[in-house]
């Protein structure tokens, strides 16, 4: 079976099928690189969109800001008017927003480095259910007759070596850790009170013991840090048998294992947990303070939070709070205007960009060549005549990129749509030229193409054409952007597969 007859079987069974020559090819196809070739070439009605919604909520912001009264906010001097009563409430309320703004910025600061630890810290990354541990047990020996006290002052000089100094430092560094949370997993515990006297071949001795045990996520960094704090004890020996007292030390036994823990699981849930109250502290800090802008008659707590950290920019610098009072007067004013601006800019562009990705998509006619041949995949694709009417630089740029222009001059455009039309309609003796698009646009396009074959464009207010089309050897359909409507073209092929006869292709004017 021909391609055209089983085009036409396809039909028949399915009238909602506008064109088919395969079971695959029931589905019209979208190119996202031609919607968005489709919005670039809109750009400058998304960029006048977004500018006019910007300034509009910029200019909302701004005239709302200027009918705010900042100089409620300075309680030095009792405003014209206001009594003694309300000048003191007017301070309480002044004096509490400072507390809060003060306390928002401490506590936003907590969450920051709450934060910090989370993401960075070694404890953090240990799995509670498969926790790496190192325990290495040290035992000092002392002579009977050392300086009482010595093993305790030894055990604790041992302790401040390992859980202080800087013996860290470069394994932290070469892991892009810190060296403090590096330390956090290692814990020292020392059994100076349970110290005992024995007898020896030397002699009779006192011995004291510690421990070091060393939690992590994977048995390598156990294993590199135990090595580091062994090293560190070594080093510290030979420095604190002649600063202290004549002393041996000996590495009795290093124990590795991995086991669940679930004191580490509940550190680390109390850990997060301390985001999330702090975030609702900071939440309730905002509703406050909102609550006292609107008493104030203050536009917003923006204003509120610009008018403290100015009054502390002045009182570090030694600027006078007059003109610090200016800045904030022009800043509080600006600043939120901009922030708005911003937004509406944002804004104006998505909704625009929106709106022209439905157009394309859920539009009724046909605006780019993609959007023919990806509806109509089973029409041949003869030519594109270059866009009609004045274009800017940047909008040739775009159509070149999108296949609706070519690099070609006009005349070259021309003579290879042509020249293709004859190739393909070879030997064909009758072929008929229609199409939906505009009656005079069509006729030019096929006189400046010098297309032969009967021209005969739209078959809906020209039916009679519909009886001479099985007379025909092949049909070659003539559409133009933004005119063609989708339904009359899937109409116009529905038809003309109905007669029989062949669609040899399209040309796209």
């Amino acid at each position: 079976m021909d391609a055209n007859r089983k085009e036409q079987s396809d039909m028949t069974a399915n009238s909602n099928v506008v064109l088919m020559l395969d079971p695959g090819e029931n589905d019209s196809m979208l190119s996202l690189k031609d919607l968005l070739y489709s919005i670039l070439r809109n750009l400058g009605i998304v960029l006048i969109a977004a500018v006019l919604l910007g300034g509009a909520l910029f200019a909302y912001k701004i005239i709302r800001s200027s009918g705010s009264n900042t100089n409620v906010l300075d309680i030095n001097i009792q405003n014209e008017g206001e009594s003694d009563v309300q000048f003191q409430l007017r301070a309480q309320k002044v004096e509490r927003a400072k507390d809060l703004a003060n306390t928002i910025t401490k506590v936003t600061s907590q969450i920051d480095h709450q934060r910090r630890y989370l993401s960075d810290s070694v404890y953090m990354q240990i799995d509670a259910e498969n926790v790496q541990e190192a325990r290495a047990q040290y035992v000092i020996t002392l002579k009977d007759n050392a300086t009482a006290g010595m093993d305790r002052a030894l055990v604790n000089a041992y302790q401040n070596a390992v859980i202080s100094g800087t013996y860290l430092d470069g394994y932290a560094e070469e892991h892009n850790l810190r060296a403090d949370y590096v330390k956090e997993v290692i814990s020292f515990e020392s059994a100076v009170s349970d110290s005992s006297i024995f007898s020896t071949e030397s002699g009779i001795s006192k011995a004291a013991s510690f421990t070091v045990k060393i939690v992590g996520p994977s048995e390598e960094f156990v294993c590199d840090v135990a090595d580091l704090v062994q090293e560190k004890i070594l080093f510290s020996y030979d420095q604190l048998k002649t600063s202290i007292g004549d002393h041996k030390i000996t590495l009795v036994a290093v124990q590795e294992n991995v086991k669940v823990d679930a004191q580490i699981r509940d550190n680390q849930a109390n850990q997060t947990t301390k985001i999330e109250t702090l975030q609702k502290q900071i939440v309730g800090y905002n509703d406050a303070l909102d609550q006292i802008a609107k008493d104030l008659g203050v536009s917003g707590k923006e204003d509120i939070l610009d008018y403290f950290a100015a009054e502390k920019a002045a009182e570090e610098s030694g600027v006078p709070m007059g003109i610090a009072e200016e800045e904030v007067s022009f800043w509080g004013t600006v600043k939120p205007g901009v922030k708005y601006g911003a937004i509406g800019f944002i804004a104006g562009a998505f909704v625009v960009a929106v709106i022209l990705i439905l157009v394309y998509v859920f539009g009724r006619k046909i605006d780019t060549q993609a959007q023919f041949f990806g509806k109509f995949k089973s029409v041949k694709k003869i030519g594109v005549l270059k866009p009609s009417g004045n274009r800017c630089k940047y909008t040739e740029f775009i159509d070149i990129k999108s296949e609706d222009d070519s690099k070609m001059s006009k005349e070259n455009n021309i003579k290879l749509i042509s020249y293709n039309y004859g190739n393909i309609t070879k030997g064909l003796n009758k072929v008929l030229i229609t199409g939906t698009g505009d009656l005079k646009a069509m006729g030019d396009a096929v006189k400046e193409l010098g297309l032969k074959g009967d021209f005969k464009p739209d078959l809906f207010n020209n039916p009679d054409v519909l009886k001479e089309i099985s007379d025909y050897d092949g049909v070659v359909l003539l559409e133009q952007r933004k005119v063609s409507l989708y339904k009359n073209v899937a109409n116009e092929i529905e038809l003309i597969g109905n007669a029989g006869t062949r669609i040899i292709g399209a040309i796209i004017i």
